[in-house]
């Protein structure tokens, strides 16, 4: 931890961040120093928990974006995580936005991207997830489209390859007007996605029904279930101006995240109550930040920019730091944890 901030990251920091976030890649791409280095997951029978019946040695996963194709998942697999989400994987080759596209806020331990669905293509990360050898955690592949037709396709195709399916059902760099032409049909496409569903299957909650129309949420949850979906996926990150990427705007992640994060997680809990899982992406950067998220009713969390802020051995420090508050707190395992729902009220007041 301390040769990472004194050493490495200030290494990392005076690259741009697209060439720090190429770089990582690559070198988590080379299983074998990590094997050394991370141990594998974080193990420790207070931590086991699951997640829509998956069995989880941890509640820390990997949120989509850093391994989009599929190309690291065996480096990754040895930092600690309880599971990994690579994606979004597209069904065609893309190249996303122009770069610049990844921005920094050092001050504030967050990440600003404007990348806009890059891809390798289906094919490529399905023959990755192939020859993966060695699988010690489950791997939750994450998907996005252009289409219902395609979401649901890539989604049936994905399936076989990966112990479950997270699919996003908006892009988080469209306009408002493309936002509403892809949400016109969001239920009729969750439950094309439960007909075809063979395994676990996750939704992100579209950040329109959390900002925009919150009085869908319900609606949608029900739709979910309905459907047949095992969870959802809650995350409070949102689009802010960013002069210094492409577009001009970007989406924030990291810790500004964190409360609408979990206010969302209390939203849901509050609806859903037991009938949907649900994984908090966003916000969470410590071992308290993922208590208060699982507490508040979530089955598990992702993390991704604090990677950037503590290093590749976050997932394992978190996971120490969960250990500690829970002792702290009386409580005995993350098990216990769940049913502890609070109220978004509660969640807001305190």
């Amino acid at each position: 931890m301390d040769l990472y901030r004194r050493l490495a990251r200030p290494c990392l920091f005076r690259l741009p961040p697209d060439t720090a976030h190429d770089l990582a890649l690559r070198a988590l791409a080379w299983p074998a120093p990590w094997r050394l280095l991370g141990g594998g997951p974080c193990r420790d029978p207070r931590l086991a928990t699951t997640l829509a019946g998956i069995p989880l040695a941890n509640p820390v996963g990997l949120a989509p974006g850093l391994d989009k194709d599929c190309d690291a998942l065996a480096g990754l697999m040895h930092l600690g995580f309880g599971f990994l989400a690579p994606g979004a994987i597209m069904r065609d080759v893309r190249a996303g936005n122009p770069r610049p596209r990844l921005g920094r806020l050092v001050e504030q331990e967050a990440l600003l991207n404007c990348m806009g669905l890059p891809s390798k293509g289906r094919a490529h990360a399905i023959a990755n997830l192939a020859r993966l050898k060695e699988r010690t955690v489950p791997i939750v592949a994450e998907l996005q489209g252009v289409s219902p037709a395609e979401i649901v396709e890539t989604a049936a195709a994905l399936q076989p390859h990966a112990d479950a399916t997270a699919v996003g059902l908006e892009c988080p760099n469209t306009t408002a007007a493309e936002r509403e032409s892809v949400l016109a049909g969001v239920m009729d496409l969750v439950h094309r996605l439960g007909a075809v569903r063979d395994r676990p299957v996750f939704a992100k909650v579209p950040n329109h029904f959390r900002l925009e129309r919150p009085d869908l949420l319900p609606a949608f949850l029900d739709a979910c279930v309905d459907a047949g979906l095992d969870g959802v996926i809650a995350s409070g990150t949102g689009r802010v101006a960013a002069p210094g990427l492409s577009l001009g705007q970007g989406t924030i992640s990291g810790r500004p995240a964190f409360q609408a994060t979990r206010d969302l997680v209390c939203a849901i809990a509050d609806h859903a109550g037991d009938r949907l899982a649900i994984v908090a992406s966003g916000g969470v950067s410590s071992g308290r930040d993922a208590y208060e998220m699982l507490r508040a009713g979530a089955s598990a969390v992702m993390i991704l920019s604090v990677l950037i802020y503590r290093g590749p051995l976050a997932p394992r420090l978190i996971n120490e730091e969960l250990l500690a508050v829970l002792e702290a707190e009386g409580v005995p395992s993350v098990r216990a944890l769940h049913g502890r729902q609070e109220s978004a009220v509660a969640a807001a007041g305190g």
